[in-house]
């Protein structure tokens, strides 16, 4: 043979092999960018998953996702129901506050997250600086490339999150984009989670209230003989001394107030004029403040501000704001309390504080905890959430307080007094599903005077029953071992207009994002007039069962 062709052919096998050397470690060097890819999405879940709060869920992707997607940023924006607005979750990396306006966003980056939110989808940004959505007169600080992917929990957008590249254009891949809204879907799912851990953090504080209620209870039984005793001696007293009967009116009328809030467990809501109680309490504390020489600075609203509520529950409340607010004001050189009440877009706004002169700002501390003699503040918000409400700590200059703010409730007219039984423009059959047979049968007995049919059912067997027989709604009682009520729904979706789950706890946000999806939430123990509502807003769709 020719050295020559031989020396050509040993050449074209070596190249080859060579070349198939080549694409070879290429191959497995790519599959192991992939590996250590997923492993590291597979990690960075784990985190999120196991994340207690959105706070530290934004802290783990703006440190670990740019650095599997060779990006640059990430940033995690979550929906606020009660402002309407996309909120920036601050991170190192991105301390600055933002929130978007969804009906009115602003320019840059943050225009292309609401129309994201608004639209439910992925969106891709391959120029940034050549995008319509992104309008902005300085490009500085603007990546090259982004991806926006919207959180979905339940069907519904809860936030995006945005991941930049300021290298280049056009940077996201399609795997990239799909890895992207996987994980998106777990921070969603993160997110309900926390929703739930905070609804058991709030049976929690209902339990610790029930637990304080007892232990008041008692006490005030043990001081009810010796102060009847005082006041008898009192009375009988001649001449009595003044001091003495009005140390023991005030003693009674504190031992009525323990006993309210002892009993207000089982106390059904109703209207409370919030700026008559306040009134009331101002009254009650005025002693105290005459003593302290403190001075108060009241500006209630004119006329009434009502909200839903146990009176006595959102009494205590105020009150141990109130004597929050009296220590640290007699600790202040003003030494003035302030009070304001204001009803805004259905909302009822309560401010207590103290003002502690110009000299003091935002920088103020925290007040210290409650008297001994005050429920706490974490009881108050547990108290105040299951009102629908929030407290936020108001820290303005002179000023340290607390905001509270309760939804509203409508005024009773003359004509609304004279009240009918409650009942829904047309009988509905119901299915209902709940082991406690206790709760069953109240729940029953209730639906019954109304005209409607309920049957209940086992969890195992409800959604065959659902397949065979024709119901309006269906009633789900959630909790452990009362099986899974998101696979029932999913599975009889198509035959049943309408679901109610009935849960321990009250979360208004999740009320909200269920009622948008034909679903509604009530807390145990249920109420009638929460009952009727629904019912009458199912039986207005008008779809009768046959």
């Amino acid at each position: 043979m020719d050295l020559t062709l031989l020396a050509q052919i040993l050449t074209g096998v070596l190249c080859g092999a060579a070349f198939f050397l080549l694409a070879w470690w290429l191959r497995s060097r790519r599959m192991e960018v992939q590996h250590q890819a997923s492993l590291a999405f597979y990690g960075l879940s784990e985190k999120i998953i196991a994340a207690a709060s959105p706070a530290e869920i934004a802290a783990h992707l703006s440190s670990t996702l740019p650095g599997i997607l060779q990006a640059t940023a990430a940033q995690l924006y979550l929906f606020n129901r009660r402002t309407r607005c996309l909120e920036l979750v601050t991170t190192i990396d991105s301390p600055r506050p933002l929130a978007a306006l969804i009906s009115d966003p602003p320019d840059g980056m943050a225009n292309a997250a609401v129309t994201c939110f608004q639209n439910r989808g992925l969106l891709s940004v391959p120029d940034v600086r050549r995008n319509p959505l992104i309008q902005v007169t300085s490009l500085e600080g603007l990546p090259r490339s982004a991806m926006f992917v919207p959180l979905l929990s339940l069907g519904e957008p809860v936030g995006v999150l945005e991941v930049d590249n300021a290298a280049r254009v056009g940077y996201f891949a399609r795997e990239d984009q799909e890895a992207v809204q996987h994980l998106a879907n777990q921070v969603a799912t993160a997110l309900r989670l926390q929703q739930q851990q905070t609804m058991r953090e709030q049976l929690f504080r209902g339990e610790k209230l029930a637990a304080t209620g007892y232990l008041i209870s008692g006490v005030a039984n043990e001081l009810r003989e010796p102060i009847e005793n005082i006041a008898r001696l009192t009375a009988a007293a001649v001449p009595a001394p003044p001091e003495l009967g009005d140390a023991v009116r005030r003693a009674t009328e504190i031992m009525a107030r323990l006993v309210s809030f002892a009993n207000s467990e089982n106390a059904t809501p109703e209207e409370v004029d919030v700026a008559a109680l306040l009134a009331g309490l101002a009254r009650f504390r005025e002693p105290q403040w005459q003593a302290n020489e403190l001075r108060v600075q009241n500006r209630a609203a004119h006329g009434p501000a009502l909200v839903l509520g146990v009176e006595s529950q959102l009494e205590q409340v105020f009150l141990s704001l109130l004597v929050h607010a009296e220590q640290r004001a007699a600790l202040s050189p003003v030494r003035t309390v302030t009070l304001q009440t204001s009803v805004l877009a259905g909302r009822v706004l309560v401010e207590i504080g103290h003002s502690a002169g110009p000299s003091v700002d935002s920088a103020d501390p925290e007040p210290a905890d409650p008297p001994e003699q005050a429920i706490d503040l974490e009881v108050c918000t547990g108290i105040v959430s299951n009102h629908g409400g929030e407290i936020h700590i108001l820290r303005q200059p002179g000023l340290f307080g607390f905001e509270v703010d309760l939804p509203s409730a409508k005024i009773t007219t003359q004509a609304e007094t004279i009240r009918t039984p409650l009942t829904a423009t047309r009988p509905l059959t119901l299915i209902l599903v709940d082991p406690d047979r206790t709760a069953a049968h109240q729940l029953m007995a209730l639906l019954s005077r109304r005209g409607h049919r309920v049957v209940p059912a086992r969890a195992e067997e409800a959604a065959d029953l659902a397949q065979r027989l024709r119901f309006d709604a269906a009633l789900w009682s959630s909790g452990p071992g009362r099986g899974e009520w998101t696979q029932f729904r999913d599975r009889v979706r198509a035959s049943i207009g309408a679901f109610i789950l009935i849960s321990d706890g009250y979360d208004r946000q999740l009320a909200e994002s269920m009622e948008q999806n034909g679903s509604y939430l009530l807390a145990r123990p249920v109420e009638e007039l929460a009952l009727e509502r629904v019912l009458s807003e199912i039986a207005s769709r008008g779809v009768h069962a046959d």
